[in-house]
């Protein structure tokens, strides 16, 4: 029996459809004990092939991300390197593992991967974005696309004599100076994703830029398609009917596909996915549409986009997608379309090194036109020349998309390009991309923005002066101890507190990382997660005694977790933030501990990058059900001062809280035996005095000192005095070895606690007691402290006011000492 597949390639036929013939019934192998040959069946050869390209594509993909290559690059390589111009030179190999008919299978399959991916771009396309696009992104997107464009069709007619004959027509040439020139939204998005890039200042910008001209290409790609058709009829019935199944298609997923949904969200509880059959019934409409659309001649992949941009994404349609399809479809068999497109390159073919310079003339100019409009725009809006060349260099990623595009010029209906033009221009965007990928890592690091000019922290913060924090939110049960610890930390209209409330949560089912201010969310009768969070810190706002104490700010942010701390650290730059408020990632209820690492890794980005200083807090209270205000006031506060910057901003922290008349602040100083003569002991000195004369007549204020040899007395000290207090106040004392912590390092699980907090945060040590710890800005004017390596190198300067105390070497233990008692 035969089948014809048009789609299917063939190095001796070119571009024409291919007869393949096979047995039919050789479907599933008895087995080689029964004699079988598993390779001579369809099921078998499939399941080979697929475990092959996966991998190669794998395999290629852990050696190249080392030298900052994306999954396309390597996916493509990886198809080249099994394809007939490496390994399939060996034509018993080819013959036997990649025959025709086992790409047949294949080739089908990556269809469909493909266009749920296309559903799957749109569901993931947020059109609000082009509400208020920017007059920068739009400019940027415009510059980058009108301008190679305009220089391909120039160069053109300027050398169309000198074209080679199959090239001299200019159809090609116009297919992918315009494919070219355009930005894929998708590709960047899913690119900036993998470098990590998706919520800095450029990433959104250049999605921004992408999305307005992709969608614009879009809607020029139908009506453009629908003028073919129409002028190819010959009867006005039929080009009627061509614009009416367009419309119609359109107004089905309008009216009925989107209302239908749209039902289904309403009656999926919060934070739930979709109900399984509702689920199934989208991914069945998406296949439909695809059917509709081929069947009226349009793209197979158009109507599964239409449906997926009227879709809107997030929760929970955008979740349910993410954990049901993405993991099957998009990580395993959609590769294998960038493989297969790999494997169909054939490097022999390439015969005609006119037609190769002319194709590659026309990529270059594309390339170095969209990089030249790009840069020149970004500099017009006074960007910097790093960051305008990463933007042209961002706008440049190619992918599928323009992988699509080409098999389509190559294997689709209109055939306009040969197996030879295919092979050039497939490898071009795999070397355009593995060029632009690395250089982007090199030159745009936007960790390096998040440096404040001048001190932001407590301790330098100027008496009777508004305070910045900055309080991060991943869910409700984080909100009550929030505001246990700032309703204790002493707001008043002498010394308000500016209040950033940010909201993180994990992007999903949404292309372009979101951070903005809070919105209450009207049209839903339920409100959400956010709208509670909110709610809660806007009650506290209102029910503060003194009005204008505390002002509160709500922002949300929405991102990869491996990224988010870019959103922390570039809001805090922003609104000059000077303490920024942690949850720590273990939550523990008494019975039972609960470890979110996602919210570990983000405490120590924040950690290593913040423009300010940052505090963990470990909440050792009872969980809330709900994100109210628990009124536990923390009456009894202790400060382990070991000295250092750290320990010096704890110190100004609970010197503020010690205003607070339902608290009492115990500050304990752990000395070593052998005293030290250095800067840092002066300015530990400095900030003790500070704090006795500003609470000179202070009752609630009790100092004591402490001398402890090593570590084993320092440990002993803290397990002894810690259970009297409602929360333990630290410093991290990153990268800070003394004689008071010596040998305890070796005890340390949580880097980010630092030596001292990690070991408070013990069961052993403590069960009751709150715990924050405190580290210092180690990030303002030209020094940096992290940048991706967590260390302390700023040093805190004694502020006025304050004399710099010499003591003598401390005799014995000098403990039970309550200033003006």
């Amino acid at each position: 029996m035969s089948i014809i597949n048009p789609s299917l390639f063939n190095a001796s036929l070119g571009t024409s459809p291919q007869q393949v013939c096979f047995d039919t019934r050789a479907i599933n192998s008895r087995g080689v004990f029964l004699g079988d040959d598993p390779l001579r069946f369809s099921v078998p050869l499939f399941l080979l092939d697929l475990s092959l390209m996966f991998f190669t594509a794998t395999t290629t993909h852990c050696i190249l991300r080392r030298l900052g290559q994306s999954r396309f690059v390597s996916d493509l390589l990886a198809g080249i390197l099994l394809g007939p111009s490496v390994i399939g030179q060996n034509q018993a190999f080819q013959q036997t593992v990649f025959p025709e008919r086992a790409i047949f299978l294949v080739d089908s399959l990556s269809l469909i991967s493909l266009i749920f991916f296309v559903f799957i771009i749109g569901v993931k396309t947020d059109l609000s974005l082009l509400q208020r696009p920017g007059k920068r992104a739009v400019a940027i997107g415009v510059a980058g696309s009108v301008l190679p464009f305009a220089l391909s069709v120039c160069t053109f007619f300027a050398l169309r004599r000198a074209f080679p004959d199959d090239l001299g027509e200019g159809s090609l040439i116009f297919f992918v100076a315009s494919r070219l020139s355009l930005s894929s939204f998708p590709v960047i998005a899913y690119t900036l994703d993998e470098l990590r890039l998706l919520n800095s200042d450029l990433g959104r910008v250049v999605l921004s830029a992408s999305l307005f001209s992709d969608v614009i290409n879009w809607g020029v790609a139908s009506l453009t398609s629908a003028y073919t058709m129409i002028t190819a009829v010959k009867t006005p019935g039929t080009a009627i009917g061509i614009v009416a199944s367009l419309a119609g298609s359109l107004l089905f997923v309008l009216l009925v596909a989107r209302p239908t949904l749209m039902w289904s969200v309403r009656r999926t509880p919060a934070g739930e996915t979709l109900v399984e059959w509702h689920f199934l019934v989208l991914l069945m409409t998406a296949l439909l549409m695809s059917l509709a659309t081929q069947a009226f001649g349009y793209n197979v992949t158009l109507g599964p986009l239409m449906l997926g941009l009227a879709i809107p994404g997030g929760m929970p349609v955008g979740q349910t997608i993410k954990e049901k399809l993405e993991p099957l479809g998009g990580e395993l068999f959609l590769p294998m379309y960038i493989v297969l497109a790999g494997y169909r390159t054939r490097f022999e073919e390439v015969r005609n090194m006119k037609a190769w310079g002319v194709l590659e003339m026309v990529v270059v100019i594309c390339y170095v036109g969209k990089l030249v409009g790009s840069v020149a725009m970004s500099r017009y809006f006074d960007m910097s020349a790093n960051d305008a060349i990463s933007v042209g260099l961002m706008l440049n990623i190619k992918g599928i998309v323009e992988i699509s595009a080409f098999n389509t010029y190559t294997w689709g209906d209109s055939q306009i390009a040969s197996t030879e033009h295919f092979s050039v221009l497939t490898v071009s965007m795999m070397v355009i991309t593995a060029v632009t990928t690395p250089l982007i890592k090199l030159l745009y690091k936007p960790t390096m923005r998040y440096v404040a000019r001048k001190r932001r922290t407590v301790e330098h913060a100027r008496p009777r002066s508004l305070l910045r924090f900055m309080a991060c939110v991943h869910n409700e049960e984080h909100v009550a101890p929030l505001l246990d610890l700032l309703e204790a930390s002493y707001a008043c209209r002498d010394s308000p507190i500016a209040l950033t409330v940010l909201h993180l949560t994990e992007l999903a089912g949404q292309s372009a990382a979101v951070l903005r201010p809070h919105k209450h969310s009207r049209r839903s009768a339920n409100p959400t997660a956010s709208d509670r969070i909110v709610n809660a810190f806007t009650y506290f706002e209102k029910q503060q005694a003194q009005p204008g104490s505390i002002s509160v700010h709500p922002f949300v942010a929405m991102a990869p977790y491996s990224t988010l701390y870019n959103d922390v650290c570039s809001l805090a730059l922003d609104r000059k933030v000077c303490f920024i408020l942690l949850p720590f990632h273990k939550c523990c209820d008494g019975a039972q501990e609960t470890v979110n690492h996602a919210f570990q890794t983000l405490n120590r980005n924040v950690l290593a990058f913040a423009p300010c200083s940052v505090a963990i807090l470990v909440d050792r209270s009872l969980p809330a059900a709900t994100c109210a205000h628990t009124n536990h006031l923390l009456h009894l506060v202790a400060v382990y001062f070991l000295g250092g910057p750290d320990d010096r901003e704890a110190l100004a922290f609970a010197s503020r809280m010690a205003n607070n008349r339902s608290i009492t602040v115990t500050v304990i100083r752990l000395l070593p035996h052998v005293a030290n003569d250095d800067k840092e002991r002066k300015l530990d000195d400095a900030a003790v005095e500070r704090l006795r004369e500003s609470h000179a007549h202070n009752q609630r204020l009790v100092y004591m000192e402490k001398v402890v040899e090593d570590g084993e007395g320092t440990a002993a000290v803290i397990q002894e005095m810690s259970d009297q207090f409602d929360l333990l106040i630290v410093g991290r004392r990153k990268g800070v070895d003394s004689a008071p912590t010596r040998g305890l390092s070796e005890w340390s699980e949580c880097p980010e606690l630092g030596i001292i907090g990690d070991m408070l945060a013990a069961a052993e040590f403590t069960e009751k007691a709150s715990i924050l710890v405190v580290q210092q800005q180690t990030r303002f004017g030209g020094k940096l402290g992290g940048g991706g390596v967590e260390t302390a190198t700023a040093t805190a300067t004694a502020t006025e006011g304050g004399n710099v105390v010499d003591p003598k070497k401390p005799e014995g233990i000098r403990s039970g000492v309550m200033w003006h008692r």
